[in-house]
């Protein structure tokens, strides 16, 4: 029996504790793999100068290259724990790609960190993990950021 992994991660130092708690858990049952999905705002190529706004595709090539590049080496993480591993990359809205892709995978467990902010944060700028938290349709293993030590 496989199981799927969706480990959505946005490139925080906190994604590697998210993903060895991701990994921990593939181990858990013979033949998992873990699919790591990055999903870069849609607003990447736009800069606001004295003008208004500015679509620069070069600047968005060039995010998504970068991006990219970091995720593959959190890949690379996780296949070194002898554990296969897909990568992700799309752009959109976070919570809405993570919902999609669950989905259209046959997903069976979402690992996703929470970084734990306010309400009142989320009630303004809102929270990937809480709008997948509220809409995902598999299961979910949710890891708190919760307090460092120096």
């Amino acid at each position: 029996m496989t199981q799927r992994i969706l480990v959505p991660v946005d490139l925080s130092e906190f994604n590697k504790k998210v993903i060895s708690i991701a990994i921990a858990q593939a181990k858990l049952v013979p033949d998992s793999e873990i699919y790591l999905i990055h999903v870069v705002t849609l607003d990447i190529g736009v800069i606001v100068s004295e003008t208004g706004f500015t679509y620069l595709p070069e600047l968005e090539e060039n995010t998504l290259k970068e991006e990219t590049q970091a995720v593959e080496e959190l890949k690379s993480m996780i296949e070194k724990d002898g554990i296969p591993c897909k990568l992700i990359v799309k752009q959109g809205i976070p919570s809405e790609i993570i919902i999609q892709e669950a989905t259209n995978l046959n997903i069976d467990l979402i690992v996703i960190g929470s970084l734990g902010h306010n309400m009142l944060y989320n009630v303004f700028i809102g929270s990937v993990a809480t709008e997948v938290i509220k809409r995902s349709p598999v299961p979910l293993l949710v890891v708190p950021k919760g307090k460092t030590t120096p």
